[in-house]
């Protein structure tokens, strides 16, 4: 093994002298390493970027050339050189500090700043400069790096068994294409993560393709941050300018960004500013914690722009710092992006509606640069063999050199990897992670792993086991899984269940299970049966813990459960891309149950158990007699225009810009002894919108209703999600919070509309004291309207991220715009 890293690392340092270019350092002029830095042949937008360590390789054809190194802060360099021949030769560059000219300006009492003459020019030609390139393409080269310095031994009782050092290191090679407005398209065709040979990168050339003349940046943070050359900038930052200095015959403005507030979500730093044309010269700014970040506690972002065809400049290397920690973890990491051999497409409109089209490009035709079909859903193809490209491609094609670091984190992971891989290393790691402890038996649930054949166990805790109900009494339930995995995807999983309850002396037991095809069309079959109950309302509105807590504690029975014999078949394939369809046929024998205890915790006046029969304004009696039911359901779910990426092992799934709709079809059939005969429909339409600094806002809607309703039971009606507990139940886009479990369900038309606005930090951090805890503030509205209820409506506003994690909230219920009721409702809100 040894010899083998020996051989590799000589042979890595023969392919680089091998290559044609320049390589060398990027230094100040006392020594200190400006790590980094851009360097590329004047002219073009062939360049790179300084490793961490200031080292760079820049790619250079043979002939003469001007090659220029910038850093920030420092004045541009440049060299002339000549090659002849394949050859690689050395030029180190030591960069002076950038000497500012100040012109003879005072600026005296009352006098204004130069700074705002440049930003207030260069807000005039923000939005000529958002939309000046209609279209263009570009070689990207990505790379992240994560590092972990600090972790704690143990987190929530349980080891912390990953160590420090680097826990990320991936590099990737595409060609990105973008059109307006939010058109892309990325092929990847080389790809290397450290430890893993048949890893796939998820560096994505489309998440750093921020616009920075937007107004608002949007940085995928809970808010999108305001813009220094934004139209609202003055009323959220202060501009200092701090000179100029000369370079290609340009005078470039250096202007330091100060924000007015310390809670606001902007930037701080350095903006680089050109003087007359107003555009950027190069961007250094930086996010604090304070602004609105989780989990990361800074964000720093460089860009570098140079011009490329038709004089429009474009970044030619982008560079992302961070600094994380939570829970005891603390690290750092960045992502660098480098381009080169950009085409571009001007956007000939704008150019007319500011009358330099002719100025600019005189009679020239304009061409398109893409087709209309050069652009699908298909956001990223990662190309078959990109994993696969071998050290020399590596060394010929990496733009930033990698550091010792960095080169010793590869060798050794593609060592440890073998180690991994080997039957002895897993049985041993298996026998280490499968002992039994107090914490997992009792905590957290045991897991039991056999790596080798990808095959797994797991039982719940102990202390998740047990629920209480007044149906059953104290009940123990046992739900252990077994699955097996291939490429780290579940296959198939098997769980059998058993539970009995000490008050009815009832045992049930079912057992249900899923197998899934590896396709890029999300295919799984599921089936199950057995004897079991379950709740009148299938989707579960109250949770079998939340229930235990409000019996034991309050006195309050509010699940109403039936027992069901049964056995069903499911099936789920993606038809089409942004379809997906569900299916469920399901034959079952429903029982009606009836309370056998009385048992809680509370005193004797706050006992307020009732029938485990639903009391509904519809129906007077909801208890029904044996029957059968064979039940065929199907619903399709649409995301139009849904994005994804396909990668050689699978398919991944990003997001559309517009609304989710799910049609659901039931259908009651009355054959092979079943009992009933329905047709339900339902429409559900749920969306989440950015509304930039005022924060995000969800919504759902949802109507239907039954198209025939000859033979049915209550189980069948069309159930309302409802809350009468303290305690919210997070997850459902369809939750009532103060409507009445099972009162108003109904077999009538009915309409239901959601909506929740999330304000992020936009008003708490506006008030002292308040806004060093962080939190948030959020609004929503609920609103349902059927023949039995009319118009009911519920009013909520709350503050949520309470301790990072606690949300609460207090809601107000009007019916037929009479007072219905009012609570607090506790919750998770992160």
């Amino acid at each position: 093994m040894r010899l083998v890293s020996y051989s590799l690392f000589f042979l890595s340092i023969f392919i680089v002298h091998s290559q044609t270019g320049i390589k060398g350092t990027t230094k100040s002029e006392s020594g200190e390493v400006l790590p980094f830095s851009t360097v590329y042949i004047k002219g073009t937008t062939n360049g790179t970027t300084s490793n961490s360590e200031g080292q760079y390789f820049l790619k250079t054809p043979k002939g003469s050339h001007i090659i220029v190194a910038q850093h920030v802060g420092y004045k541009v360099a440049e060299k002339a050189i000549t090659l002849n021949e394949a050859q690689t030769i050395r030029f180190d560059f030591a960069l002076k500090e950038q000497a500012l000219q100040l012109q003879e300006v005072v600026v005296t009492a009352g006098d204004e700043d130069p700074a705002y003459r440049v930003i207030r020019e260069a807000i005039k030609k923000r939005k000529f400069y958002e939309n000046e390139v209609n279209a263009f393409k570009t070689d990207a080269y990505l790379k992240g790096l994560f590092r972990l310095n600090k972790r704690p031994d143990k987190i929530l009782g349980q080891t912390v068994t990953i160590d420090t050092g680097i826990l990320y290191l991936s590099e990737s090679v595409s060609e990105f294409s973008f059109e307006l407005p939010d058109k892309v398209s990325e092929r990847m065709i080389s790809s290397k993560v450290s430890g893993d040979e048949q890893g796939f990168s998820f560096n994505k050339a489309s998440d750093f393709n921020i616009n920075s003349y937007s107004k608002f940046i949007d940085l995928d943070m809970e808010r999108e941050y305001v813009s220094p050359i934004s139209p609202q900038a003055f009323l959220f930052y202060d501009f200092e300018w701090l000179g100029y200095f000369e370079e290609n015959d340009k005078l470039i403005n250096k202007i330091k960004v100060i924000p007015k507030r310390s809670t606001d979500p902007v930037f701080e730093g350095i903006v680089y500013i050109v003087e007359d044309e107003w555009r950027f010269h190069t961007i250094d700014l930086l996010v604090t914690k304070a602004r609105g970040l989780e989990f990361i506690d800074s964000l720093k972002i460089n860009q570098v722009f140079a011009p490329t065809e038709y004089d429009i400049w474009m970044p030619i290397s982008q560079k992302y710092s961070f600094v994380f920690g939570a829970f005891g973890f603390k690290g750092s990491g960045y992502y660098i992006g480098v381009y080169s051999n950009y085409k571009v497409q001007p956007n000939y409109e704008v150019y007319r509606k500011a009358n330099l089209y002719e100025e600019k490009f005189g009679i020239k035709e304009e061409a398109d640069l893409f087709k209309e079909d050069d652009f699908s859903a298909e956001v990223l193809v990662v190309e078959e063999g990109s994993n696969e490209r071998d050290t020399t491609y590596w060394k010929k094609i990496r733009p930033v050199p990698l550091t010792e670091i960095e080169l010793y984190d590869y060798k050794v992971k593609d060592s440890i990897r073998l180690v991994k891989e080997s039957v002895p290393y897993k049985d041993s790691v298996d026998a280490e992670r499968n002992k039994l402890t107090i914490g997992n038996i009792f905590l957290s649930g045991y897991n039991h792993s056999n790596s080798v054949k990808e095959q797994y166990w797991s039982m719940q805790a102990v202390i998740s086991i047990f629920q209480f109900n007044t149906v059953e009494g104290f009940v123990p339930e046992i739900q252990p899984t077994i699955w097996k995995q291939r490429d780290q995807r579940t296959v198939y999983w098997v769980r059998p269940a058993i539970r009995y309850g000490f008050s009815n002396e009832k045992f049930h037991a079912k057992l249900e299970g899923s197998y899934r095809k590896l396709d890029n069309k999300f295919t799984r079959f599921y089936a199950g049966g057995g004897r079991y109950v379950a709740q009148f309302d299938e989707s579960e509105s109250i949770s079998p813990f939340i229930n235990s807590f409000v019996t034991l504690i309050n006195g309050e029975n509010f699940m109403k459960l039936f027992q069901k014999s049964f056995g069903y078949f499911r099936f789920q394939q993606e038809v089409k891309n942004g379809i997906l369809l569900n299916t469920k046929l399901e034959y079952a024998q429903r029982d009606t149950l009836t309370n056998t205890s009385d048992y809680t915790w509370a005193s004797d006046d706050k006992v307020n158990f009732t029938s485990n029969q639903p009391s509904n304004m519809e129906l007077a009696q909801t208890g029904f007699a044996t029957n059968q039911s064979l039940i065929l359901e199907a619903t399709v779910r649409l995301r139009f225009k849904q994005t994804y990426a396909t990668r050689p092992d699978r398919k991944f799934i990003y997001s559309s810009k517009y609304p989710e709709l799910f049609l659901t079809y039931k259908k009651g059939i009355k054959t092979l002894g079943s009992d009933v005969n329905f047709d339900f429909v339902e429409l559900r339409v749920t969306d989440e919108m950015s509304l930039g600094l005022v924060g995000t806002s969800s919504y759902a809607i949802a109507g239907g209703g039954f198209l025939n309703d000859k033979a049915l039971t209550f189980v069948d009606f069309r159930h309302f999600s409802g809350n009468q507990t303290s305690l919210s139940q997070v997850g459902d886009p369809l939750k009532f919070e103060l409507l009445p479990f099972y009162q108003f369900s109904t077999t009538k038309p009915f309409f239901e509309g959601h909506y929740e606005h999330h304000f992020n930090e936009f008003i708490f951090n506006k008030i002292p004291l308040v806004k060093k805890l962080n939190l948030q503030a959020v609004a929503s509205a609920n609103y349902l309207t059927t023949e039995t209820i009319g118009n009911y409506v519920e009013i909520g506003a709350g503050i949520e991220h309470i301790f990072k994690f606690m949300r609460v909230d207090y809601y107000w219920a009007f019916q037929n715009s009479n007072f219905f009721g009012s609570g607090f409702r506790i919750g998770v809100g992160f």
